[in-house]
């Protein structure tokens, strides 16, 4: 059966099991013949009312909250596909997330099963001076097991979260059999969004974001100003996989690309006037190169940043076309400590690009959409993009661009289509490159931090071992995926290297990772190439 097939047949049992439940609520209200209040006729009253009958009539016992939440999420479901309700928790972990930092020890967990273990600790967290490494399996926390006796992820993390300068005990088991507590003291835990930041040569300087926040500007603005020393005179701006974030953070990482009085963007809605965001002062890399990386889940402000950087002639956008995400959300916290995320207005690219997609059809048809695009484009034989707006805007030096579905590319760069990568990714999907070099970890995290003191000693110096590949082939084989000697032999260097980046981030965190990684980074080194040869 068809994938299309499949998701139409799941899609009509949706509807004939929401109409099974309107019946029900239907036969009740009707069975029942209840007087009607005036306020019933508006909508507040309908609600309350219904909400009361499923109380009180219901042939099981419900959970008020839980209900009404799940009729808050389907509720703003119905306005656009990115409007939605978020619990306490989830407010939480947001306000954190847009804040660029929490309250903790600072240890990345991972999970085992039931199992908790120190996956990285933060460089420049509150726990990095006290002795405890990436492996350790934590017993308890306060006293308190958390492995081995089914204890949810979240509430691990809740026990080593709390006020800073508070203290909490941990103890754990160390490779060897040795357990060891350790003292622990909270504080606050910054949570970057510039991962990496670097020289790739003597004139270019590389900088990648993964999420805008609060932090956002001032952590691009220290790079920018650190490249600069190093003899930076162009820059590649690195937005794949950027999900977007702080509109405000966006549009003042562009005005340091920008001069000053340049449009940025301009946002505009029913109940919001047409507001403009202009560059406010001259920024301080205005006039030396500029490329940006996009992709297909570069959206939201990433797409503001693209845009841009486009319309003014400023950068060359390349890449793959980015997600299409051209709305505005504004947060209203709810009484209890939740919220609400709603859409309040749409943005629009100095040249008058909406570059959000159309969602006419609903939220399931708008991702389903975005899906089959990027299959059309993954195997198409040119990259020559689809329009999906034949509205032409012109970009400050005159040449036409168009919205409608995300930032197109000025360069496109196709996918790779290397079969001899299946092999790989059928290990990478099951998880198994990150459990035989946590492993390792385990084994060695002690004598490693002996042996390269920090990540530019581990990068110079850390080669990758024939056992620890020959582990991986055989952690494939033991869960049914054949050894590919083609693959291995073809891949063989990436692989590698893929494995030393993963033991990197464990032991040093995201420097680690990216020093090995983007040496192997193909979208990458074709951007370094074409500078080189002057295609940019």
């Amino acid at each position: 059966m068809g994938r299309n097939n499949k998701q139409s047949q799941a899609g009509n049992l949706i509807l004939i099991l929401v109409a099974m439940v309107l019946g029900v609520l239907i036969g009740l209200m009707f069975a029942s013949k209840p007087v009607m209040s005036p306020q019933s006729t508006t909508l507040q009253g309908k609600v309350d009312e219904v909400l009361d009958l499923v109380e009180s009539r219901y042939v099981d016992r419900v959970d008020p909250d839980t209900l009404g939440e799940r009729l808050l999420s389907a509720m703003l479901s119905e306005l656009d596909p990115h409007s939605s309700y978020f619990s306490v928790r989830e407010t939480e972990r947001n306000d954190e997330m847009m804040r660029g930092n929490f309250d903790g020890v600072g240890l990345v967990l991972r999970r085992e099963g039931d199992t908790t273990y120190v996956g990285q600790v933060l460089p420049d967290g509150p726990s990095v001076v006290s002795g405890i490494l990436p492996g350790d399996m934590i017993l308890t926390v306060d006293g308190v097991p958390v492995s081995g006796v089914g204890m949810p992820a979240d509430s691990v993390v809740a026990r080593l979260r709390g006020a800073p300068g508070s203290e909490v005990t941990v103890e754990v088991l160390r490779e060897g059999d040795m357990m060891i507590s350790f003292i622990l003291r909270r504080g606050r835990v910054p949570h970057h969004t510039m991962p990496y930041a670097a020289m790739l040569t003597d004139t270019i300087g590389y900088i990648r974001l993964t999420s805008f926040a609060s932090t956002s500007h001032d952590e691009f603005l220290a790079a920018l100003q650190q490249l600069k020393r190093q003899g930076m005179r162009y820059l590649v701006f690195d937005l794949r996989d950027n999900g977007g974030g702080s509109l405000s953070a966006a549009t003042d990482i562009v005005g340091e690309l920008l001069p000053v009085g340049r449009l940025i963007v301009y946002t505009q809605g029913a109940h919001q006037r047409r507001h403009n965001t202009y560059a406010r002062m001259n920024g301080s890399f205005t006039t030396g190169g500029v490329t940006v990386l996009v992709n297909e889940n570069s959206a939201s402000a990433s797409e503001v940043v693209a845009g841009a950087l486009q319309d003014n002639d400023r950068a060359t956008i390349v890449g793959r076309r980015t997600f299409g995400k051209g709305l505005v959300q504004a947060e209203y916290e709810l009484a209890d400590g939740s919220s609400v995320l709603l859409t309040t207005a749409r943005y629009y690219t100095p040249s008058g690009r909406c570059i959000q997609r159309s969602y006419a059809d609903g939220t399931e048809e708008y991702y389903r959409e975005y899906f089959n695009q990027l299959i059309d484009e993954a195997y198409a034989d040119s990259m020559t993009m689809a329009i999906l707006d034949s509205t032409p805007y012109q970009t400050v030096g005159g040449r036409t661009v168009y919205g409608g579905g995300g930032i197109a590319p000025d360069v496109p760069m196709a996918y790779r289509k290397d079969s001899s990568f299946v092999y790989l990714n059928r290990l990478s999907s099951k998880g198994l490159v990150a459990k035989v070099t946590f492993d390792y970890v385990k084994m060695h995290a002690r004598s490693l931090l002996d042996r390269y003191p920090d990540a530019d000693a581990f990068r110079r110096n850390f080669r990758t071992d024939e056992a620890l590949l020959q582990r991986l082939v055989a952690e494939g084989e033991r869960v049914g995926i054949a050894k590919d000697s083609g693959s291995l032999q073809r891949q063989r260097s990436y692989i590698m290297a893929l494995l030393k980046a993963n033991i990197g981030q464990s032991l040093y965190g995201e420097r680690g990772f990216y020093d090995t990684y983007i040496l192997f980074d193909d979208d990458l080194q074709q951007v370094l190439g074409m500078l080189k040869h002057k295609k940019l």
